[in-house]
């Protein structure tokens, strides 16, 4: 029923499983955009089909904007949707999160990652350009403790630089961690990552996969993009609510932390293989040692 899809479309905005948005007032201009579709079409009620039309009429400027880019990403290609490439990420973020609006629009954020000597041994630097703001700068430097673990190589001899590939608008938050950490370790092991895939999630420097905001708009994002493929935090998978014209068209994948993300990304290679089983390794030491650390540790009552 139409009702039943303002609800969904409550929740969806929200952004959070079993949640709805206040922000009535947007909801109200869908409401009666879709309240106009069934005046037109001569119906006494308005029906589900009604209001999904009604969302196509009624976006906002920020999704206009968002739809925009994408159109112009895809005809000039500044972004692969398939093949492999080393050093290359398809990011996700999101337009109009500070706009105040409820419903914001996701956009496919490439990103470029490319590793040269170091000038002088053992002062290797990381260096990010695409007009990044200050969680954005702080989340690759978070990134390079990770890269340093997972790595058999000393970064510390050589100069790391990324960059983000069309973000005029700029780029905030940590939502791009998995996908640096991903196009770094492309670079240094010399693999090429899947270019059908694409990523959100942040990371700790521990390597876990953390939740991130917009995960239903980014996952949307992709799919009007032509990617088959998308890697979201495990912690993030009951967000994702999608309309009915975007259901069924990618493959969603929660990732709980880096092996769970490299394994997805990288194309299958005997490096791949290695590089993986590093991390396996890495992390599996980390399980025995918490579990030894609460066996001989005290017992909380």
């Amino acid at each position: 029923t139409a009702v039943a899809e303002i609800i969904k479309e409550a929740q969806r905005r929200s952004g959070r499983k079993g949640k709805l948005t206040l922000r009535l007032r947007e909801l109200g201009g869908l409401v009666r955009v879709a309240g106009d579709i069934a005046i037109t079409e001569k119906e006494p009620v308005v029906t589900a089909k009604q209001v999904i039309d009604g969302k196509a009429l009624s976006k906002p400027l920020e999704q206009q904007v968002a739809d925009r880019s994408i159109e112009v990403r895809k005809s000039y290609k500044t972004f692969l949707t398939e093949g492999g490439r080393i050093g290359s990420v398809n990011g996700l973020a999101v337009v109009g999160a500070n706009s105040g609006m409820a419903d914001y629009s996701g956009v496919v954020m490439p990103l470029v990652a490319e590793v040269t000597p170091a000038q002088r041994r053992g002062q290797g630097t990381v260096m990010a350009t695409g007009n990044l703001g200050k969680i954005a700068k702080e989340a690759v430097t978070n990134v390079s403790a990770v890269i340093k673990k997972i790595s058999g190589a000393d970064i510390s001899d050589m100069d790391i630089h990324i960059q983000f590939i069309g973000t005029y608008e700029g780029v905030e938050g940590d939502s791009a961690s998995i996908s640096i950490a991903t196009a770094i370790i492309s670079a240094i092991e010399n693999i090429p990552v899947d270019q059908s895939i694409a990523m959100t999630g942040s990371i700790s420097v521990r390597g876990t996969v953390l939740p991130v905001g917009g995960v239903a708009a980014k996952v949307e994002a992709a799919i009007d993009s032509g990617l088959r493929k998308v890697l979201v935090p495990a912690s993030n998978f009951g967000d994702i609510i999608l309309d009915q014209n975007h259901k069924g068209k990618i493959e969603i994948v929660p990732v709980n932390d880096i092996k769970d993300v490299l394994e997805n990304a990288l194309v299958e290679s005997p490096e791949r293989t290695g590089i993986i089983g590093r991390v396996t390794d890495l992390f599996s030491q980390k399980v025995g040692l918490s579990k030894l650390s609460g066996k001989n540790g005290p017992t909380a009552i």
